[in-house]
């Protein structure tokens, strides 16, 4: 080989190792870079696609919680709809406006005095979401301040 290669002249020794260097870039990219890349474009449109999945079972997952409580005849996931009712109401402030909860049924009978009716609002679909409840009975009285009312309903299971 060492005497093939001294028998060539200059020139053909040059024009022999760039076809050489340019045979081993070509075969670096086609065996080893570009399924790098390739690989690397599938991965990042996989992560796309399990982010966009993850997104949709966040925004589902308490329907998904409340059905599956349904289903198993569960009457809520910590007491009676009474106990339900009372607990949201606190958390979510309107403790003081709830003037009266009594059982009724499957449900409670609900009355609050000068509440928000944005805050009422907020908290029936907190319920329904949540825990399952419907508001199956409404009544609303409007008072003097504006965006206050006085309401009377019934809470049940669906």
């Amino acid at each position: 080989m060492k005497s093939w290669w001294a028998g060539l002249a200059p020139r053909e020794r040059l024009i022999l190792l760039a076809g050489s260097v340019f045979l081993l870039v070509m075969a670096f990219w086609l065996v080893i870079w570009e399924p790098l890349i390739a690989g690397r474009a599938e991965l990042r449109q996989e992560v796309r696609t399990l982010s966009a999945e993850r997104l949709w079972m966040e925004q589902v997952v308490d329907d998904v919680r409340r059905r599956a409580r349904m289903s198993q005849g569960e009457t809520s996931s910590s007491g009676s709809v009474l106990t339900l009712v009372e607990v949201s109401a606190h958390a979510a402030g309107l403790k003081e406006a709830l003037s009266r909860v009594q059982p009724e049924g499957q449900g409670a009978r609900l009355s609050f005095d000068q509440v928000g009716m944005d805050a009422l609002l907020s908290w029936l679909a907190d319920l329904e979401q949540r825990q399952g409840l419907q508001v199956t009975q409404l009544a609303l009285d409007v008072t003097e301040a504006k965006g206050i009312v006085s309401a009377r309903l019934l809470v049940e299971r669906p």
